[in-house]
């Protein structure tokens, strides 16, 4: 009788460590993807080139296994000056591996969505 309630809170802890690593590795993702921006140079005109930014982004959600269906954008007004904020977003769906929790929490099929935005001044 003890056994399920232990189970379930098992991997109740598992489900929020797992959901806390991939929060944390959203967070970093962004923060890394606006510090390259920042310091990549403009194209001609002061046009900002997030190709660099994103493809850090993407190396990080991808050592994490996060990068299936993530949405990630890092962009910069034109023209992209000294001083223009670089903004990151990154958005990822997170699931759970117990079918329990996720119809307890009433998200079964359905993913939480983590998202984080991150804004730092161009140099």
């Amino acid at each position: 009788m003890v056994l399920p309630v232990l189970l379930f809170i098992f991997f109740g802890i598992i489900e929020f460590s797992r959901a806390m690593l991939a929060v944390n590795v959203v967070t970093t993702a962004t923060r890394e993807g606006a510090r390259v921006g920042v310091v990549t140079p403009t194209l001609a005109g002061s046009v900002f080139d997030p190709t660099p930014a994103v493809a850090r982004i993407d190396q990080i959600l991808q050592s994490a296994n996060l990068l299936t269906g993530a949405t990630r954008s890092v962009t910069c007004p034109t023209p992209c000056v000294s001083s223009s904020q670089v903004q990151a977003n990154v958005q990822v769906g997170f699931f759970t591996f117990v079918p329990m929790l996720s119809t307890w929490l009433g998200t079964t099929g359905t993913p939480f969505n983590i998202a984080r935005t991150t804004v730092m001044r161009y140099e």
